[in-house]
Parts: structure tokens; sequence; C-alpha cells
């Protein structure tokens, strides 16, 4: 230890003290540039809506969605389960669903499930709301949409956190 102390106090000892105090003013300098630039990072989120407060980006808000088909393959209906079990509410907005097929897909907003407009949401914890959609209202629409291999959902939360679905296979190829 006494040696350690002693090659430490001549390295010091051999620094020019210009140096010294050039090197300790630019740290400082990029620390300070650090920390404005976090701070302006964490003020100017690229989401809409109201900015969220330190505790309200710790809290733990977590909504699972969960998209089920009512056949293995090729499913005229799909039953889609919003759940959250995190331990804050959660505002959503309206889901999207996505129909995928190999590097291409297309988004679909859904405003409203049966003439009845659910969102925006407020989901407390612990609850649940399933809705259930016909993919032939898609399909009528744009027929090239037949040929969509794969579907998932996407949702976002008013503050802009964004939740994903797992995907479903609606078509082998």
């Amino acid at each position: 230890m006494f040696i350690k102390d002693n090659i430490f106090s001549d390295l010091l000892a051999n620094i020019n003290p210009y140096l010294l105090w050039i090197g300790i003013f630019v740290s400082f300098s990029f620390v300070l540039w650090g920390l404005i630039s976090l701070v302006k990072r964490m003020k100017t989120s690229p989401t809409k809506g109201r900015k969220l407060t330190l505790k309200e980006r710790v809290s733990r808000r977590m909504v699972q969605i969960v998209i089920a088909g009512d056949k293995r393959r090729r499913p005229d209906y799909v039953t889609m389960s919003l759940r959250n079990y995190g331990i804050r509410p959660v505002d959503l907005h309206a889901p999207h669903l996505i129909f995928k097929r190999w590097n291409s897909e297309r988004k679909f907003r859904i405003n409203s499930f049966g003439g009845v407009d659910d969102f925006p949401m407020w989901l407390e914890p612990g609850y649940e709301a399933t809705y259930q959609i016909s993919l032939n209202q898609f399909y009528d629409r744009i027929p090239a949409l037949r040929r969509a291999c794969r579907l998932s959902a996407e949702i976002r939360e008013v503050s802009g956190k964004k939740f994903m679905s797992p995907t479903i296979r609606i078509k082998l190829i």
C-alpha cells in the first residue's frame, strides 16, 4: 500500500500543474455537457401527450396483448385481449392490427368495436378487455391482405410507450 501511494504521488509531482488543471477543466466540461444533454433529452421526448415525471417513468406500467384466432389456419375471427398486469393504470390509444408478409407490412388502426368508441381506454391494474375482430372486413376492402402470413397488434399508451403482441401465423406460406 505504501508503494502505491509513493507511485501515485510521484506521478502527480511529475505532471506539469498547467496540464493538470487543463485536464481537470476538460473532464469537468465533458461531464457538464453530458448532464445538460441528458436533461434536454428527457425534457424533449418524441412522444405526444404530456411529459412523464421521473416517478411515472420508473413506475411499472405493463400491458399484455394476446391475439388468438378461431381456427389454426385462415381464421375468420381474431380475439384480442388487453390486460394490465402492472401496478399503475394505463391510458391506451386505439390498437393497430399489423398484417405481415415477408418483409412488408400493413397497419390498420381499429377505431371502434361494434359501433362503440372505446378508445382512448383507461385500464385499471388487473383488468382485462377482450375484443373479437372479423378479418373478413379487411379482406373485403383490400383483397391483397389474403396473402398475409402473419398478424400482430400494437397499442400505444397516451404517454407514447408502445406495447406489442406476439405474432401469430394466419397462413402457412
